[in-house]
């Protein structure tokens, strides 16, 4: 099941101007693909929006719940509000209204 992973945060904890946010950013980012697969999370892909402080995730999983674990053990929450958000492609979605 795809997810939409979307992590915000304010400039008052921006891992780009701050360096411990940044830290903690980079360690996390680094440890992904290794922590995502012991969460059964395959991550399709990543976006950034930086003026708006927000990245996007497509997360495949079983259920957000497994998200929600991998977003604590890699300590996104520390400096993000994470939402997670179950989504369908456009064509999936088309299916649905007939």
């Amino acid at each position: 099941m795809l997810h939409m992973v979307v992590l915000k945060h304010g400039p008052d904890t921006c891992a780009a101007a701050h360096p411990e946010q940044g830290e903690m950013a980079r360690h996390a980012w680094d440890r992904m693909n290794e922590t995502s697969k012991k969460h059964q999370v395959s991550i399709q892909g990543a976006w950034v929006d930086a003026p708006a402080h927000e990245f996007y995730f497509l997360a495949d999983a079983p259920n957000a719940h497994v998200i929600n674990n991998l977003m604590i053990e890699l300590k996104f929450f520390l400096w993000n509000t994470v939402d997670i958000h179950p989504v369908v492609t456009l064509e999936e979605a088309m299916k649905l209204s007939k």
